[in-house]
C-alpha cells in the first residue's frame, strides 16, 4: 500500500478531473452470479461440415485432407495403432516403468493412474500426426486425458513428453490431472466448432464438436448458408453469404491456436477479433520468453511473429505457408529471397553466401538456420521461432539470451562466436533491438536504472505489440518497493497508455495500474466501455470491488470467470472476486477447490491461510502454510508468510525462526529482511535486527522506509546519534518523509 500512496497525491488531480465513475457496489448475490456467454456461438445448423466443401473445392479439399490440421484428432485405427502396442513394449521413463500391450484385441497402456498405482487404460483417440501420437483416455465425468507417454511413428518408440520430469499423480501437470485435461487444454485446437460444456455442478463435461480435426469452417467460418446459396444459384458469382476477411482477420484466426493465450469466452468464430476472445501471453518479467522476445517455454508462433519486422512490414502466415496444407512451399532460401533479393525488403539484394558467411552445403547457409532457430518441445517436437531475430552472442554473454551461432558452434566457445560477429558486422550490431533487449534484461534482473531509457523507447516504438511488451517490463518499477520519481513517471506514462491505439497496450497498462486501487479507479472506469472485450474485462477485474456485477461489464467479467472454473487458477480467481466483494464465507470452497486441484498454487494457499486466521483458526492456518513448505521446500514465501502469521499470533520466536528460514531460501527480497529485523528486535537481538535492516537497505537503497526503520531500532536501543544519522539518510532520499521529520523534531525537543 505504500507504493500506491506514494503516487496517490500526484495522480489525484488527474482522477478529480475525470468525470466517469464506476458504479457503486451491488448488493452481494447469494453465490457466484450466473451469466450469459459474452457472445453466442453460431447455431449448429449454420455449419455444413468439411465434407460439404469437397464437391466444389476438390483441390483445396485434397490438400487439406492429408494435412496436420485435418488429422489433429482421430479415432483409434487398429491397423495403424497396433504398431505402438504390439509386440508388448516396456517403457522406462525416469523412475517409472509402463507397458504398451495388446490384450484380447484391445490396445492397453499400463501406467501410473490418479491414485499413484499402476492401472490398465484403453485409449479412445489420438492427437497428432508427426512427430508423435498422443493417446487419449476416457475418465469419469466425460473427461478425456492426454497421456504423458507418446509414440514416435518414425522411430517406432514410446517416450515421455515431459522428458526428464518425473511428474507424480498428485501434481496438476500429471497426465491424469487438469494440466493434461483434453476438454480444456487441447480440444479447441484439435476439433471444429468445439464447445467445452463444463458442468460445475458435478465437475464434469458435456463437450461437443462438429468434427474431429481442424476443418474448413474452423478457419473460414460457418458455411451452410454458402452451400444453400450455391445450390440455388449454381455457377453464379457474387455469393453474398461469404464473409470478407482481410489478411489481419485471417492471421487472427490462426492466432487462436498458434499463440500461448488465455481464453476470454470460448466462443471464437472466424472473422472475430482475436482480442475479443483471447488474452495473449507476451514477453514479460517471467521466464516464459527471453527478454529479447525469443521463445523459451512453449510459446507457439503468433506472438513472436507479431513482434517481428516481417509482421510490421505486412507479412502474414499465408505468404509463406500454403493455405490448406499448412506447410511452407520450401525451406530453401528462395522463399525468403522473394522479398529480400528484389528490393522489396532490403535496400540492396542479398547475396546468400556473403550474407550467411557459410558455404551453401553447410548448416548456417539457410536463412532459417540463423533467423528462425529451433527449440524442441514435448521431447520430440522441433519448432522454429517465428520472431525472425538477429543472432547476438554478446547478449548471451551479458544476459544469457541464446543465439543461433552458439547453437551450432558451442564447442568453439562464446568468445569465439563474439569475435566473428564483431569482425563481420561491427557497428551494425549496435542496433535498437539490441538496446531494447539489454534494457529489458536488466529490468528483469531487478536493475531499475534501465527504466528511463526503456521508457524513452516506449514513447518512440511504432509496433504496438512491442509497446505492450515495454509496459510489461517497465511494470518492474511499479512493483518495486523503491519509491522514486521514476515510479511516478512510469505510472503517468501507463495512464497515458490507456489512450493508446492498441487494445493490447491498453490491457497491459490496466494490469500494471490495477494494484494502485482507488488512486486510479476513476481513470480506469471509462475503459469499461472499450470496443475491445479484452480491455473491458481487464478494467472490470481492476474495478471488481466497485462495479455492479449485474451490469454489462459485470456480466462479462463473471462469464469470463465461469469459463475458467474447471482449472485451479480459475477457482482461485473466483475466490478473489468473492473476497474482494465482501463474501469471504463463499470464497472458502473455491480456495479449497483450487488447492485440491493444484497443491502448489501458492497464492491460493496464502489466501486460504489468511482467511482461516481471520476466522480465529490460526493453528489451522499454520498447518496450511506448513503443508505448502512440505510440498515446495524451496519456496521462500511459505516461511515468510509463516513468520508474519506467527507474529500476529504473538509467537515471536517462531516468527523470527520462520523469517530466518525465508531469507535463507531467498536473500534477494528486501521485505523479507525488513520483517526479520522487526522479529529480531522483538526477541532482543538488536545487533541481528540492525544487520537485517542493513540488508534491506542494500537491496532497496532508494527506499526511505528502511533507514527510517533502522533509526527506530537504534532509538529503542539507546543509539540516538546513530539514529539521527539514519534519519538524515532517510531525508536524503525523501526530504518530505513525514515520520523522519517528526522523529527528528521529537529528538530535538528532549
Amino acid at each position: 500500500m505504500r507504493r500506491a500512496s506514494f503516487i496517490l497525491l500526484l495522480l489525484s488531480c488527474l482522477v478529480l478531473a475525470c468525470d466517469s465513475r464506476p458504479s457503486p457496489p451491488a448488493s452481494a448475490p447469494a453465490g457466484a452470479p450466473a451469466s450469459q456467454p459474452a457472445s453466442a456461438p453460431a447455431a449448429a445448423s449454420a455449419w455444413g461440415g468439411s465434407e460439404s466443401c469437397k464437391r466444389c473445392h476438390e483441390e483445396a479439399y485434397a490438400e487439406w485432407k492429408t494435412s496436420h490440421h485435418a488429422n489433429a484428432l482421430r479415432d483409434i485405427v487398429p491397423e495403424l495403432d497396433h504398431q505402438a502396442f504390439s509386440p508388448r513394449r516396456e517403457i522406462r521413463h525416469v523412475t517409472q516403468t509402463s507397458h504398451a500391450d495388446m490384450q484380447d484385441g484391445r490396445l492397453v497402456l499400463t501406467t501410473m493412474g490418479p491414485d499413484g498405482n499402476q492401472q490398465d487404460f484403453e485409449p479412445v483417440g489420438v492427437i497428432g500426426v508427426d512427430p508423435l501420437w498422443q493417446y487419449l483416455i476416457q475418465f469419469p465425468g466425460d473427461r478425456l486425458q492426454a497421456t504423458e507417454l507418446a509414440f514416435d511413428p518414425a522411430k517406432k518408440e514410446w517416450f515421455n513428453v515431459y522428458g526428464d520430469e518425473d511428474r507424480q499423480h498428485w501434481e496438476w501437470g500429471h497426465w491424469t490431472q487438469r494440466g493434461m485435461n483434453w476438454n480444456d487444454m487441447c480440444a479447441v485446437c484439435h476439433t471444429t466448432k468445439f464447445q467445452k460444456g463444463y458442468r460445475a455442478s458435478d465437475d464434469g463435461y458435456s463437450s461437443t464438436y462438429l468434427e474431429k480435426g481442424v476443418g474448413c469452417e474452423q478457419c473460414h467460418g460457418p458455411m451452410q448458408a454458402h452451400n444453400d446459396w450455391q445450390d440455388q444459384h449454381p455457377d453464379q458469382p457474387g455469393d453474398p453469404t461469404i464473409p470478407e476477411f482481410d489478411r489481419d482477420r485471417y492471421i487472427e484466426t490462426c492466432a487462436g491456436c498458434h499463440a500461448r493465450r488465455g481464453t476470454l469466452t470460448g466462443n471464437f468464430v472466424p472473422g472475430d477479433q482475436f482480442l475479443d476472445h483471447y488474452d495473449p501471453v507476451i514477453p514479460d518479467l517471467t521466464d516464459i520468453f527471453y527478454p529479447d522476445g525469443q521463445v523459451r517455454e512453449e510459446d507457439f508462433e503468433y506472438v513472436p511473429f507479431s513482434l517481428s519486422l516481417m509482421y510490421a512490414w505486412g507479412v502474414r502466415c499465408t505468404d509463406c505457408h500454403y493455405y490448406h496444407g499448412g506447410k511452407v512451399a520450401t525451406t530453401e532460401n528462395k522463399l525468403c529471397l522473394r522479398c529480400h533479393q528484389n528490393g522489396i525488403a532490403t535496400k540492396r539484394p542479398i547475396d546468400e553466401v556473403e550474407h550467411s558467411r557459410h558455404p551453401s552445403d553447410k548448416p548456417g547457409f539457410k536463412c532459417i538456420d540463423c533467423h528462425m532457430p529451433q527449440t524442441v518441445y514435448m521431447a520430440r517436437h522441433w519448432r522454429r521461432d517465428h520472431g525472425m531475430t538477429i543472432p547476438d552472442p554478446m547478449l548471451t554473454k551479458e544476459h544469457g539470451i541464446p543465439n543461433a551461432c552458439s547453437r551450432c558452434h558451442e564447442k568453439e566457445g562464446l568468445d569465439w562466436n563474439i569475435k566473428y560477429v564483431q569482425e563481420w558486422y561491427g557497428q551494425r550490431m549496435d542496433r535498437p533491438t539490441q538496446t531494447r533487449a539489454r534494457l529489458q534484461a536488466r529490468l528483469k534482473a531487478g536493475d531499475l536504472s534501465a527504466a528511463p531509457d526503456l521508457l524513452a523507447m516506449l514513447r518512440e516504438e511504432k509496433n504496438p505489440n512491442w509497446r505492450a511488451v515495454n509496459v510489461k517490463f517497465l511494470d518492474a518499477v511499479l512493483q518495486s518497493a523503491e519509491q522514486s520519481p521514476m515510479q511516478q513517471a512510469v505510472a503517468i506514462e501507463f495512464l497515458g497508455r490507456l489512450q493508446d491505439e492498441s487494445p493490447l497496450v491498453q490491457a497491459t497498462a490496466i494490469d500494471a495500474l490495477e494494484p494502485l486501487g482507488q488512486s486510479v479507479s476513476g481513470l480506469l472506469a471509462p475503459m469499461l466501455a472499450s470496443p475491445s472485450r479484452l480491455v473491458r474485462i481487464k478494467a472490470a477485474w481492476a474495478l471488481r470491488r466497485q462495479i455492479d456485477l449485474t451490469s454489462p461489464p459485470g456480466r462479462e467479467l463473471t462469464a469470463f470467470l465461469e469459463n475458467r472454473w474447471d482449472q485451479p487458477m480459475g477457482a482461485y480467481q473466483q475466490a478473489r472476486l468473492l473476497l474482494d466483494t465482501g463474501r469471504s464465507a463463499q470464497a472458502v470452497p473455491w480456495l479449497e477447490r483450487a488447492l485440491k486441484w493444484d497443491s502448489r498454487l501458492a497464492p491460493a494457499r496464502h489466501e486460504y491461510a489468511t482467511l482461516l486466521h481471520q476466522q480465529g483458526r490460526s493453528f489451522d492456518a499454520v498447518g496450511v502454510l506448513h503443508d505448502g513448505t512440505r510440498i515446495e521446500p524451496n519456496n521462500a514465501y511459505y516461511p515468510y508468510w509463516l513468520g508474519l502469521l506467527y507474529s500476529e499470533m504473538g509467537e515471536d520466536v517462531a516468527a523470527r525462526d520462520s523469517l530466518r528460514a525465508a531469507v535463507q531460501r531467498d536473500a534477494s527480497q528486501a521485505r523479507f529482511w525488513y520483517n526479520l529485523s522487526l522479529a529480531e528486535s522483538k526477541t532482543g537481538g538488536t545487533k541481528e535486527a540492525l544487520d537485517a535492516i542493513a540488508r534491506a537497505e542494500q537491496l532497496s537503497p532508494r527506499d526511505p522506509f528502511y533507514p527510517y526503520t533502522r533509526a527506530t531500532i537504534q532509538m529503542e536501543s539507546g543509539q540516538s546519534d546513530l539514529a539521527r544519522q539514519a534519519l538524515n539518510r532517510c531525508l536524503e532520499i525523501d526530504p518530505q518523509y513525514r515520520q523522519a521529520l517528526e522523529m527528528l523534531q521529537t529528538m530535538a525537543n528532549r
